[in-house]
């Protein structure tokens, strides 16, 4: 009787450690996933407010002012700016496909160009431009035009 008891408990034993070494693996995936879940919206949350700068435009309506200095606010970045002033159509910062957004070569075109009433790219400050912003394959943007 004593032996059969003492196997019980060892049977018994072993079935609650099984349980709970399930139970640790199971809560160990269940926090993974979330963890997961958690740095992808973070990186999510964070593209976002790095591009937060750029995407103000995407259907607003500014004025010329405003556009030149987008202009100059861009020209550090690695991103193009394309106007449509009614007189000519110009990139500033880097050229740029205007339907699949991929990237072109540097532009030797400046901010102090839109300024210049005597070129085609004079912007004009009291214009009106609505903004729209383009983006790649890889939904990074490359460009915003202004038209």
């Amino acid at each position: 009787m004593e032996n059969s008891l003492k196997g019980l408990m060892l049977a018994a034993g072993t079935i609650i450690t099984c349980i709970i070494v399930t139970l640790g693996f199971y809560i160990a995936g269940e926090a993974k996933n979330t963890a997961t879940g958690s740095a992808n919206q973070i990186n999510k949350l964070n593209v976002e407010f790095m591009e937060n700068d750029k995407v103000i435009y995407d259907g607003a309506t500014v004025s010329g002012t405003e556009v030149v200095n987008v202009i100059k606010k861009m020209q550090s970045e690695k991103i193009g700016v394309y106007v449509e002033n009614g007189t000519t159509n110009t990139y500033y910062g880097y050229n740029f496909n205007l339907t699949t957004g991929e990237l072109g070569s540097k532009t030797a075109n400046v901010y102090t160009a839109a300024i210049d009433e005597g070129t085609g790219t004079y912007i004009n400050p009291y214009g009106s431009f609505k903004g729209v912003v383009i983006r790649n394959s890889n939904n990074i943007i490359t460009g915003i035009i202004f038209k």
